[in-house]
This record gives C-alpha cells, structure tokens and sequence, in this order.
C-alpha cells in the first residue's frame, strides 16, 4: 500500500506535445480571420507606426499577430496542461491501484491488481536524459467514454518510481492469486532483477536485418538478371543464325555495344546497390532496436526488454497470452529462421505496439526456446493428410489464370508494338513466381490440435503460424462452397479471444472431416 503520488512534471510538457496539431490549428485560425482587416484598414497600421514608432507593412504586422497568437494559445494550453498534471495522482489500497484525475470534473478508476494484464514501461530519448519513464497499465477492458483500446493509465514517472510501482503491482498481483502467501504479508515477486534466459546477440540482429528485407527485392534482381540473360541469349542467336559460326565474335560485340545491354546491366547494378544499402539499413536498424533484447519467466510473468534509443520494457501475464504468431517471410524459410510475438489481452491493440517476444531464432530451435518461458506453447505440427483437391486451389487454378493473362497481355504486346522480349521475360519471372507461391502455399497450409493448442498454419512467401490457447478459442467455422463439398475440403475459421475485435486465423482448402474432431475438444 502506498500513498498519492503525483507523476513526474516532465508529463507536462508531454501533454503539450500532444496538443502541438490543435495550438497550431487555432493559432493560425484565429489569426487569418482577422488579417483580411489588416490591409484594409489603414488606421490600423498608422496606429502601430504611432504606438512603437515603427513603419510596418501589412505583412510584417500579420507575421506578428501570428506569432503573438500563436504564443498565447501555447501559453494557454502549458498551463491547461500543468493543472490537468497538478491534479492526477496514482496511489494503492489493499487489492486495487487507483488512478485519479481532475479538479472540477473528478475521474478516478479502480483497478484490482489480478485484473492487470500488462505493464509496459517505455523510454524514448527525452525520457532517457530526464531520467524518466513511461508506465502504462492495462486490463485489456474497453470502455465507450475511452479511446478504443486504449490502457487505463498512461503517465510518465521517474524511472525509480515506476520500477517500485511495477514491483508493488507484480507482488500484490501474485500475492492475491497465492492465499498462502498473502497470510506472510511479504511482497517479493519482482522485487529483483529477473534471470534473463533468452538474449539476443549481434549475429541475431544481422541476421533479422538480412531476412527482413522484402521479397520484391529478391524479385526485382532476379527480373532485372533474367532480362540481361535473355537479351544476351536473345542477341547471340540471332547473330549466330545470321552469321553462322565465323561471325560469332563480330556478334558478341555487336551485343556488347547495344545500349539494352547497358541499360539492363545498369538495371542490375542498381537494383544490387539497392538491395546492399536496404541490407545494411535494415541491420543497423534492427540493432538499434533491438540491442540488448532479452526475455525472461517470472513465477506467472513473461518479461521482455530491448531497445537502445527507445527501451521497452514490458510485462506480460501468462494467463492473459492467449495464443502465439510464428512468422516466415520467404528469405526466412529458406534459411530456417522464424520470429515469434504473442497475442495478449491489454497489450499489442495499438498501431504503435508489438508484443515481440523472440526477433528471430532457428526454426528446429523454437519449441526447445518456448520450453523455458512458454511451456504451455510447446506442440508439434502435425502435418495432417492433405487432400489432393488442395492440389487445385493452391496451385492449378492460380497457375493456369495467370498463365492465362499473361499469355494474352503478351500476344497483345506482340500485335501492338511487335516482338516483345522485356515483355515476354518479365511474364516468364510473374508466372514461375505464381506457381512457386501456389507450391508454398500449399506446403504450409497445416491445422492441428490437442487439449492444449489449436495449430493453425498458412501463406506462401509470407508464411505464418498461429499456437491458440484451446480455452481461448472462442468459435470454430468450416466455410466452404457446392464445388469444394465434393472434394471434401473447406476453409477453416478458428476465432479467439484477443485484445483486437476480430481475432482470426484461417486455414484454407483442408479437408472437412476435421471439423467434428476440433470442435469437439474446443467444446471440451
């Protein structure tokens, strides 16, 4: 238990950054209804020539009155900002944080602290050379007099404090669940410096930097290579056909001389410079956000620190982790890397938030990983029996439609504009591309359960994995249609309780005799 405590005063001037857009909108506002009166009325600018003895034009005195404007609603929005901080306090009773705002129009919200889901303590540069920190908490409830989804309290404390708030929250919150211990009165869960059991290194940051790249790079090298080996190729027989064998070496520099080959190797060589410098932004990127990235189980708790110009610093409950996501972008699969973040209530329903827990690790290395700080994750996929009907909507039908269109876009451009190689090329590269995807697509397609985990596997270059709590799930839905009835397969809809509205994994063209068996142990 401890007393009213008032944020630190820095708040303040966080406050205001957020009013920046509306001081400016008002300022301006205010000014330019009264500067069609400036010109206009000479009175007026002889009146300011007389009151400083000063000659000023009509645009410097509308500079004035904009900047006099802008001052004043400033002033006026520091100080509405400095009495909303005088008047917020966050203090504790036995079992229940209370957080308190307002003078006239009092606010105060209760929060028990085994309602708790998350406490997400964050650092940006002004935090850090303040010595401050950002302390949020959220319960993961939604309220219409909030914004959506937004955490029941967001203010900004020293950084001393809000470790002995955080602490204080963890103890009482495990105390509440453990009778036993709550008879001792001690309060001793958090009160340290976890035992950190995952860190990351600099390998792991070059390594996600690396795979993190997007797959149209990779596409757009091979587009640009394949265009300089066609054109190559595309040259060199027809020099070779129209000068047989002795005139080789006259077409080979024929070819070398062409300006296609030089724009193509230029293309080239863009594209790899591009390709470098993404590779080396993305892997300084990656270490500035992610050094120092570890994680940690606490008794109930999953703690999770990175980040070296901004820190974060969160804590999320295991019994509010209600399922995993395992992504793999196409650079990933290949080399057996994946990243895994959580799906938690009160925690990751804002654009800004990602409940990260592992930036990139070895595929084989997961369930071994999970086992220390997710044991209730830990499962296999089993790669049921896939039905060959599968076979058409991943694969054939996507293959054949585009086959289809690009074969007609390339006897169009052949009519128009005559014979076509960048054309017929880059149609090679869109339609291998579309059968690769269509073969991935159906490779990662999987669906799994037990008492434990619903396992919901799909993608083709971008594949991604769900791990759903079975409790959490909250429907299972088969959709599927007359034609795909009689193959026997559907698309399933396995929806669960998270911090977004819609919280949905789908798995697509999968044989429908499953549905009993999974909705069955969902029910049970």
């Amino acid at each position: 238990m401890f007393e009213k405590r008032r944020c630190h005063f820095t708040h303040i001037f966080e406050l205001f950054a957020r009013y920046i857009y509306v001081i400016l909108v008002m300022a301006f506002t205010i000014a330019f209804n009264i500067v069609g009166d400036i010109s206009s009325k000479k009175e007026l600018l002889d009146d300011v020539k007389n009151a400083s003895g000063f000659v000023m034009s009509s645009g410097a005195l509308t500079v004035l009155i904009v900047i006099g404007v802008l001052l004043l609603v400033s002033m006026i929005m520091l100080l509405y900002c400095a009495f909303k901080w005088r008047f917020t306090f966050v203090s504790a009773e036995e079992n229940t944080l209370i957080y308190e705002s307002g003078k006239f129009i009092k606010k105060r919200v209760a929060i028990p602290f085994e309602k708790i889901n998350t406490i997400d303590m964050g650092r940006n540069v002004f935090e850090r050379l303040v010595g401050t920190c950002r302390l949020k908490i959220d319960t993961g409830a939604y309220s219409s007099r909030q914004e959506k989804n937004s955490a029941e309290m967001n203010l900004v404390f020293s950084l001393k404090e809000a470790e002995e708030i955080r602490f204080y929250i963890l103890g009482r919150a495990e105390l509440d669940s453990r009778a036993e211990e709550a008879e001792t009165g001690k309060v001793t869960v958090g009160a340290k410096e976890p035992d950190w059991v995952i860190k990351a290194g600099i390998g792991d940051f070059v390594l996600y930097g690396l795979t993190s790249s997007s797959v149209w790079k990779l596409f757009w090298i091979l587009v640009a290579g394949f265009f300089f080996v066609v054109e190559i190729a595309q040259g060199f027989i027809d020099e070779a056909f129209d000068y047989l064998w002795p005139y080789v070496e006259k077409a080979t520099d024929v070819i070398a001389g062409t300006n296609i080959v030089l724009v193509i190797l230029g293309m080239l060589l863009f594209f790899l410079i591009s390709a470098l410098i993404s590779d080396i932004w993305t892997v300084i990127w990656a270490a500035i956000r992610f050094a120092d990235f570890r994680v940690a189980r606490e008794g109930r708790n999953v703690i999770v620190r990175y980040g070296l110009i901004t820190v974060k610093n969160y804590t999320l409950q295991v019994r509010n982790i209600h399922a995993l996501i395992i992504k793999q972008n196409v650079f990933q699969q290949m080399l057996g890397r994946c990243s895994v973040e959580a799906v938690c209530m009160g925690f990751g329903d804002e654009k800004t938030e990602t409940a990260l827990l592992l930036p990139i690790i070895r595929t084989d290395d997961l369930n071994r990983l999970l086992n220390v700080i997710l044991p209730e994750y830990v499962t296999e996929m089993n790669v049921r029996p896939r039905n060959k009907a599968g076979l058409y909507y991943h694969i054939v039908r996507p293959v054949v439609f585009w086959g289809a269109v690009l074969c007609g876009i390339c006897i169009a451009c052949r009519q128009l504009i005559g014979v076509s190689t960048l054309v017929d090329a880059l149609a090679i590269m869109a339609f291998v591309s579309a059968a690769v995807k269509g073969v991935l697509s159906y490779k990662n397609t999987a669906l799994d359960w037990n008492d434990k985990v619903v396992s919901v596997q799909r993608g083709g270059f971008n594949k991604v994995a769900y791990r759903i709590r079975t409790d959490a799930v909250q429907e299972v839905q088969l959709k599927t249609n007359v034609i795909k009835k009689c193959f026997g397969i559907g698309s399933y809809y396995v929806h669960f309780h998270g911090p977004k509205f819609n919280n949905t994994s789908v798995s697509g063209n999968i044989s429908d005799r499953f549905f009993t068996a999974l909705a069955d142990t969902v029910e049970d």
